[in-house]
Formats: C-alpha cells, sequence, structure tokens
C-alpha cells in the first residue's frame, strides 16, 4: 500500500472519529432569574404655559424650570441625573367666521429627573406642583445598578442546564461530561439578558420587585 493511500486512509479514520465525538454532546437551553427591588424613580415634570405673547410665556416656563433645579440640587440631585432642554412651542389657533386664525402659543418644558433618594419623591412633587407644574408622568421604578443581578441570573441559568442536561443523560444511561460550548441567547433580537417589573398588589406606592432574566444554550459532552 503506498504512502499517500495511508495517508488519506488516516484523514478518513481522524475525521469519522471527530465527526463521532462530535455528535456526542447534548444540547439544552435553559433560563435564570434573580430578582431586587429597585432603588431608584426616574420620572419628567412638565412646565406649561398659555397665552397670546410668546416672550413672557417662555420667561414663566423658564423662571419655574429654574426653580425646581434649585430644589433639585438642595436635595444633592446630581446635575446628571436631571435634564430640562426639551423646549417646546406650539402655536395655538381658533375657528372664526370659518377661518383659522392664532389665538396664542402653548409654551411647555420637560424636565426629566433621575432620582435615587426615593424618600425625597412625594416632597418633591408636591413643591412641583406648589410651583405651576401641570404635569407628572412617565414614573418608572429602576435598579441602578443591576450588574450583581445580571451575573446571579447567569449563574442560575447555568444551574438549570446543567440540571437539564444531567436528566436527560441519565435517561439514556450515559454520563454528562464537561461543557463544550455555551452561549447566551437573544430575546427578540437584543441582548441575551432582559428585565421586567413586578409591581405590588397591595400598595399603588409599592415599586414592587424587578427580576433580570438570563437564557443560555448549553452544549455537554457526553460519556
Amino acid at each position: 500500500m503506498s504512502h499517500k493511500l495511508w495517508i488519506l486512509i488516516s484523514i478518513a479514520l481522524f475525521s469519522l472519529s471527530s465527526l463521532a465525538q462530535a455528535d456526542d454532546t447534548i444540547q439544552v437551553q435553559a433560563s435564570g432569574t434573580a430578582q431586587g427591588v429597585p432603588d431608584t424613580i426616574q420620572f419628567s415634570l412638565w412646565v406649561e404655559a398659555e397665552g397670546g405673547k410668546l416672550s413672557p410665556l417662555k420667561t414663566r416656563a423658564d423662571q419655574i424650570t429654574e426653580t425646581i433645579l434649585r430644589d433639585l440640587q438642595q436635595r444633592d440631585v446630581a446635575r446628571e441625573d436631571m435634564s430640562s432642554y426639551q423646549l417646546r412651542i406650539q402655536p395655538q389657533y381658533e375657528r372664526h367666521n370659518n377661518q383659522t386664525r392664532q389665538k396664542g402659543f402653548l409654551v411647555s418644558r420637560q424636565i426629566q429627573i433621575t432620582l435615587r433618594n426615593t424618600d425625597d419623591f412625594d416632597h418633591l412633587i408636591d413643591f412641583a406642583l406648589a410651583q405651576g407644574v401641570t404635569r407628572v408622568g412617565q414614573i418608572n421604578y429602576i435598579i441602578a445598578d443591576s450588574s450583581e443581578l445580571a451575573q446571579q441570573a447567569l449563574l442560575n441559568a447555568v444551574d438549570e442546564a446543567h440540571n437539564k442536561a444531567q436528566l436527560m443523560a441519565k435517561h439514556s444511561n450515559r454520563e454528562l461530561g464537561d461543557i463544550v460550548n455555551i452561549r447566551e441567547l437573544s430575546e427578540g433580537g437584543g441582548p441575551g439578558l432582559f428585565m421586567r417589573a413586578e409591581s405590588s398588589a397591595i400598595n399603588l406606592s409599592e415599586p414592587g420587585q424587578q427580576e433580570v432574566t438570563a437564557r443560555i444554550e448549553v452544549t455537554f459532552r457526553l460519556q
């Protein structure tokens, strides 16, 4: 038998061995969760003024905004946790004798706030409304730093994957080996980690808990 033939046979046997080895695995998908209580509130305030002349309306909106920002600074809210640059000017119209004519303006400014001391929330809203704020909304309870929850969710997902694979291997009369490959799975095109809030059913003011979920796909070797 020629030397080249031996080489071809060796390559073929190695390929078959590698293929069999690659197929001798088990693949599972698993998810893990971790929960934490939100410690930060994000919300928006709107300052609105309506009238016939633009300049005094803008001046009033700016004065109210300045008063609120000064109060936030006194409450030790960091500058990066408040934003008030969104100014909107809308002409107002009315119908008269089948004609449309401008009757004035609506000036509004949105103040976006991240409040880390949540105990100040009620007092801040009372103060803002007393100064002339017309609307409060977009209130969200969040966890400022969810990295520890994300790590715990991943660890829980790995444990769940191992348990599932162990059960499947046991009922196949096989032994579970080492992990060959592991990857995070995306949720609707997003990251492998996603969060959802669970609100309290007892008190509408309670933030409830926020849940972080990790989804993974793990390939184990079978022995």
